[in-house]
């Protein structure tokens, strides 16, 4: 079983635990922006397969002598290639043109909005005029994104004119011609509905499809952004009526079918907009630690979901691809962003008394004292993660507020 790896959503405990007794991993190394893979570790549990600097050509022989039967990748950044390999190799994977509309914002918004999974105008800006053309047509709010990217990277809220020629002097630093810079998108915002409760107005829901079968296995929570767009975690299972949970879950697969996905999981972002529920972005992998948090509550695999679709041919015998299950607890991940004008983390105090706590499982710190800041990372520039589980949703609402309470930062603006 091949597995195109990049540092995505899933690491190598989890794909080689879902694997165990099941199939042998074959890990294939690429090029990518993450050069420092546990190639050791790939050795000692699977099969390594390091193709960093070969040429197409040479990287499709170098893994057909391993004869895998299927194939599959958790990273955004490897669907692409992972759809090219599949076809050489004569394995199932999404076909090119459902990349195109998996990996670039500005192509899966006119497939959505053409399905009828969204309405949401959208243009492809490519250097300052063209975001500046875009606003005036589109006004504001509107939402400035990288057309390729995720965790939320680089991601604006534009409110008026001089907002837009801000991040259009960030985005496009200098005044070359079209082209010269990555491409963004400028989408109108899609409208918040006013809640009573403390969670965010948007979840995410990740599905398992099988050709014309389509099952939603886990409805994710959020907890409220960080300005601009930037998420601070998630909560699995989410807090929502069972009407509101079938009008997302139909919206799901009305998008899923409307981009042309036939094979694999995918993690979906819905926004519960006061005219009902709206597609914010369609992703082609499983989302990132939703596999930790439904295996938490009891759950299945999905990460080993994933690898028996990739391995399937026919459809699966049993009448359900994931067996329903009353999930334990409620599992979470909550991450500390920093405020948007940070430029440096001056202190960190309180994160070993959450290490304490019993519904704390762990505690992850991703920047210390002195480190530089960038909001711009999205995710990346979390300067703490924090995982754990309790018993009900209102329990959780309190403990995220212990959480700010016992850790207190200080940052250089």
């Amino acid at each position: 079983m091949a597995v195109v790896y990049d540092l995505g959503a899933a690491g190598i405990i989890d794909i080689v635990t879902a694997l165990e007794d099941f199939a042998v991993p074959i890990f294939i190394c690429p090029d990518s922006g993450h050069e420092e893979y546990p190639t050791d570790l790939m050795s000692e549990f699977g099969v390594l397969c390091d193709i960093r600097g070969m040429d197409f050509t040479d990287a499709v022989e170098r893994i057909r002598e391993l004869s895998p039967e299927g194939i599959v990748t958790y990273s955004d950044y490897q669907l692409e290639l992972t759809s090219r390999l599949a076809a050489e190799l004569g394995l199932l994977f999404h076909t090119p043109a459902v990349v195109q509309g998996l990996t670039r914002k500005s192509v899966q918004r006119q497939l959505l909005n053409a399905s009828g999974a969204s309405a949401v105008s959208s243009e492809l800006v490519t250097d300052r005029h063209s975001l500046l053309d875009a606003f005036a047509r589109t006004g504001g709010p509107a939402v400035l994104k990288p057309d390729v990217g995720t965790g939320s990277r680089s991601t604006y809220r534009i409110h008026d004119v001089q907002d837009a020629e801000h991040a259009a002097a960030e985005v496009f630093p200098n005044r070359a011609e079209s082209g010269a810079h990555e491409s963004f998108v400028l989408e109108a915002e899609i409208p918040s509905s006013p809640t009573e409760n403390p969670w965010a107005d948007y979840v995410s829901v990740d599905s398992a499809v099988f050709h014309d079968r389509i099952e939603h296995m886990a409805i994710l929570g959020k907890f409220p952004l960080a300005e601009p767009y930037r998420e601070t975690g998630s909560f699995f299972p989410a807090h929502l009526p069972p009407h509101t949970a079938a009008a997302v879950t139909s919206l799901v697969s009305r998008a899923i079918r409307g981009l042309g996905i036939r094979l694999g999981v995918c993690h979906t972002e819905v926004k519960l907009s006061p005219d009902g529920p709206q597609i914010i972005e369609v992703n082609g992998r499983l989302g990132g630690r939703v596999n930790e948090l439904v295996r938490q509550t009891g759950g299945p695999s999905l990460v080993r979901l994933a690898v028996e679709l990739a391995l399937c041919r026919s459809a699966p015998a049993t009448p359900r691809m994931v067996d329903a299950w009353d999930p334990s607890c409620i599992a979470f991940l909550y991450a500390k962003p920093p405020p948007s004008e940070a430029k440096r983390l001056l202190t960190l105090r309180g994160v070993e008394q959450l290490r304490d706590s019993p519904e704390i499982s762990r505690v992850t710190v991703e920047y210390e004292e002195a480190a530089t800041l960038d909001w711009r990372q999205g995710r990346l520039a979390n300067v703490y993660v924090c995982y754990g589980e309790v018993g009900t949703h209102a329990r959780l609402f309190q403990l995220v507020s212990e959480i700010n309470r016992t850790v207190s930062l200080s940052f250089e603006h």
